[in-house]
């Protein structure tokens, strides 16, 4: 099925958007934006947050025309407005509609597909779903790999172990350069407030977590409070707030 996967890519390589005008006209076609069929016909890694505002957008852009002959132009319609993909369940609608455009243009990729989905079911369910942004980038990546790497399917599991401890283990090279980040914000904010006559006596302050913020008292976004909006539980320092924090029950 590789074979003839990739024998499909390259035809329709000659003219993608000839391909996705003839599939968006058949009955039956799945709903997707005309930007993310077009991804699919290229063989490139589609947007989830695209493919899931399409599902739900009432608004449209429409911006996207094919010349079909004889006068005649068909115009595809664009979501006006992106909606983010947060959780679990938004990228379950997302990806069973992705699986779905898919398996229309090649049927014969249902069980990879499936089993893709089953894959990243399972590690949303064993992940807190404080560190669920973690698993949504790996996600993100392993598109990204299926796309550079022609000969890997969705179901070469063995092939994105190194992605799946670079984004979801504690001592991954994307988890820690995403920590180092948050750290590096809170200082440069830090900074900026230095002239400000709320500010906390001491500079070393400024790299404690809020507690109000973990008792869900703060009133200011992140970006304007002058301490972390991190858990305040021991040296965790994770996204979520302290109640919500995985590490309570092994202190009790």
């Amino acid at each position: 099925s590789l074979k003839f996967t990739l024998e499909c890519y390259e035809e329709w390589s000659e003219d993608p958007k000839f391909y996705r005008t003839k599939v968006t006209t058949t009955p039956g076609c799945p709903s997707l934006p005309s930007s993310q069929w077009l991804l699919l016909f290229e063989g490139r890694a589609l947007d989830l947050d695209k493919v899931f505002s399409g599902h739900y957008s009432t608004a449209i852009d429409a911006k996207q025309s094919q010349v079909l002959g004889s006068g005649f132009k068909l115009t595809l319609s664009q979501p006006a407005t992106i909606q983010k993909v947060k959780t679990f369940g938004d990228w379950s609608i997302a990806t069973e509609l992705w699986i779905e455009a898919l398996i229309f243009i090649m049927p014969w990729r249902e069980h990879e597909l499936r089993e893709f989905r089953k894959f990243m079911s399972d590690i949303f369910g064993t992940i807190h779903y404080s560190a669920h942004e973690r698993v949504l980038n790996f996600d993100r990546a392993v598109h990204l790999l299926v796309e550079q790497q022609t000969f890997l399917q969705y179901d070469s599991f063995a092939q994105f172990e190194g992605l799946c401890a670079s984004h979801l283990s504690s001592f991954g090279m994307v988890a820690i350069n995403q920590l180092t980040k948050t750290g590096s914000g809170a200082s440069e904010r830090a900074g900026r407030s230095q002239g400000g006559s709320k500010r906390p006596s001491g500079s070393s302050q400024f790299s404690e977590p809020c507690h109000k913020w973990n008792r869900g008292q703060c009133e200011k976004e992140a970006k304007e409070c002058l301490y972390y909006h991190v858990c305040n539980r021991g040296n965790c320092k994770g996204t979520h707030k302290r109640a919500e924090c995985p590490l309570a029950k092994g202190t009790q």
